[in-house]
């Protein structure tokens, strides 16, 4: 898996060896190994978690296990609180929306005021897979029909080439 985490890489340009990477890491299987993956390759990375206090004592359970990995293997922790009902309420979005525009809005932020490049999502085939169908059943134009991209501004999914089968294979 490795070598083909690097091969995406190097195919799509995403980043350079050098640069600061600033990982969106949520506690999931698929979030920590890109943290594994990024390690592995001596990659300097930061990793970032939002807590959006949905789920009560899962969230901050989610945010302990981040916190104390980044401590145990000395990686900097960001992590960020939000009110997401209050927000999706106020802007009259649902709360997935919110959250999402949440999370996108402050990792820009944090990508622009720490010294980061890029930051990455962990974004894997099975999520391009249903992004792209969930499109054309809304009927969307051929610009649409791309799905999730690799690399958009200073966003970078690295593992789109990776199905969620694979991310467990890994991981065990």
């Amino acid at each position: 898996m490795l070598e083909s985490f690097k091969k995406h890489i190097l195919k799509h340009n995403l980043f350079d060896e050098n640069e600061n990477i600033l990982l969106a890491v949520s506690g999931g299987i698929d979030y920590m190994v890109m943290t594994d993956l990024f390690r592995k390759m001596g990659i300097n990375i930061g990793l970032i978690h939002c807590n959006f206090e949905l789920r009560g004592n899962e969230s901050d359970a989610d945010e302990q296990f981040v916190r104390e990995f980044a401590f145990t293997n000395e990686i900097p922790f960001i992590v960020k609180r939000f009110n997401t009902l209050s927000y999706a309420a106020e802007k009259k979005i649902s709360t997935q929306m919110a959250a999402r525009d949440l999370r996108y809005a402050w990792f820009e932020e944090m990508v622009n005021e720490k010294d980061f490049r890029y930051f990455a999502t962990a974004h894997h085939l099975d999520d391009q897979i249903e992004t792209f169908f969930i499109n054309l059943f809304r009927g969307t134009g051929v610009s649409g029909l791309r799905g999730i991209p690799g690399k958009s501004r200073n966003c970078i999914r690295p593992l789109l080439f990776a199905s969620r089968e694979m991310i467990e294979q890994y991981a065990e």
